[in-house]
């Protein structure tokens, strides 16, 4: 039930309601309990996770979470697509926040950003940042895969195995120094898919959470690199952070997060 590979509540108590999950039945589902991230790491090693999320979810329960994000963008929004890949949901994102709006491509992967830069080129509210977001401005290590247009390229540690793949240096901006350097490409919508660096994101994004023009952050939650990486408690953390700043919060599937105010 691992949206890991894919272009694609918190703690119990009295205090800390869950979220849920709507669908028919009115099903209660809170996926970054502790019980569910103990079940994603079991369905994983046995390779079913997909299965497993196909059958509790009806279907392709990852094309949810698109149309569910593209609903909360409206006309002349500024749209920052994080993790923007070749630009699937950049051209939605455009088409969706019209001639007025904004859309700010952020990729690091050299390949990816040349066929983005293309996408640019079809629709001018495009801006394509050849940049990976992080908790602060510098470099950092990415794997490549062997398809140079994978969505599914990720970081490595500069400590951790690398093996014999194929890797690349690529520059990093925090959200908050982007968004200083660029007062008018301040966000309303945020898309995030950062292959298990969702927490490093955040860090650089905490200053801009508070300003009530940023409306919904969508996020995808990379449980099976996040925990690779020993951070296995990052959705919820992520979780009571948005809380704090004032999102309500919605899973729109075991691997998409939505917070919207």
């Amino acid at each position: 039930m691992d949206g890991d590979g894919g272009e694609s509540g918190s703690t119990a108590g009295p205090a800390q309601a869950p979220f849920f999950y709507p669908q028919r039945g009115s099903s209660r589902v809170n996926f970054s309990s502790p019980f569910f991230v103990k079940l994603r790491a079991v369905t994983r090693r046995l390779g079913l996770n997909r299965l497993a999320a196909s059958v509790l979810f009806r279907g392709d329960y990852e094309d949810r979470f698109g149309p569910r994000l593209l609903d909360e963008i409206r006309a002349s929004d500024t749209v920052w697509d994080v993790g923007a890949n070749v630009g699937l949901y950049t051209s939605q994102f455009a088409q969706r926040a019209g001639d007025d709006g904004r859309v700010v491509a952020f990729e690091p992967v050299p390949a990816c950003f040349s066929a983005l830069e293309k996408v640019a080129i079809e629709r001018r509210i495009i801006h394509p940042v050849n940049a990976a977001l992080g908790a602060e401005d510098g470099y950092l290590t990415m794997a490549l895969e062997p398809d140079a247009l994978a969505a599914t390229h990720r970081v490595v540690e500069e400590t951790g195995e690398r093996g014999d793949g194929a890797f690349a240096q690529v520059p990093v901006r925090s959200g908050e120094g982007y968004a200083a350097q660029h007062p008018d490409f301040f966000p309303n919508v945020i898309k995030i898919d950062v292959e298990g660096f969702e927490g490093e994101v955040f860090q650089g994004l905490r200053a801009l959470l508070d300003d009530k023009r940023l409306r919904c952050i969508g996020i995808e939650m990379h449980f099976g690199l996040l925990q690779q990486r020993g951070e296995s408690d990052t959705p919820r953390k992520l979780e009571d952070e948005l809380k704090e700043h004032g999102f309500r919060l919605e899973w729109t599937d075991p691997s998409h997060l939505l917070a919207l105010r």
